[in-house]
């Protein structure tokens, strides 16, 4: 049975921290609006620096599957992964795939704190997580960023290997596209550049 498509997972935490970063951003903005001193003009492009790092570092990062394989989008690159080049899924620190000699983390899956992996592990739905060594690890456990990543890969690459869509043993001569982000890096280094030149100009 082949699964139903999977829309893109992203970090719920990061994405909380994305909004609580705009929010930081926007009173940094608005004091200094309501202030008036021009000293302190160099919080704006300071100010949209911290709210471009926040969409691009914590909210637009995302693990997606498709019938061609699992796509990375992380900070600065993306990583697109053929089935074919899959040869292990571990969740130890974050959602990591391993193609022969190579491995890609990602971003948008890391692993829980102590905190969230008891609360998770009180829910019964971890009944199904998978098991690693005889036991459930708690970066595995449904509910967490890399437990829900893993689950979706695991799910997609199984249903893909029993029904012999994908091939197995041209793991080595299989390529993996790594690209990088250059619009934004870009922005990311006019906006740094910017910042510091008001610094210094307010100086």
């Amino acid at each position: 049975m082949t699964p139903a498509p999977a829309y893109p997972v992203h970090s719920r935490f990061n994405r909380r921290m994305a909004v609580l970063t705009w929010a930081l951003a926007a009173l940094i903005v608005g004091s200094v609006l309501w202030s008036g001193d021009p000293r302190l003009a160099w919080a704006y492009p300071a100010g949209a620096l911290i709210a471009f790092l926040a969409w691009s570092a914590l909210w637009r990062p995302y693990v997606g599957v498709s019938a061609d394989g699992v796509r990375l989008r992380n900070v600065t690159h993306s990583v697109q992964i053929p089935w074919a080049a899959l040869v292990h899924i571990e969740t130890r620190y974050a959602l990591t795939l391993h193609t022969p000699g190579r491995r890609f983390v990602a971003w948008s899956a890391p692993a829980p704190g102590r905190l969230t992996s008891m609360r998770v592990s009180r829910n019964e739905v971890n009944r199904e997580a998978r098991l690693v060594d005889g036991d459930v690890r708690p970066s595995d456990m449904i509910g967490t960023d890399s437990g829900d990543a893993a689950a979706v890969v695991r799910e997609h690459w199984e249903a893909g290997l029993r029904a012999g869509s994908i091939p197995v043993g041209v793991a080595e001569q299989t390529p993996v596209h790594r690209r990088p982000d250059v619009p934004v890096i870009a922005v990311t280094i006019a906006l740094v550049t910017a910042t510091v030149w008001a610094l210094a100009a307010t100086q």
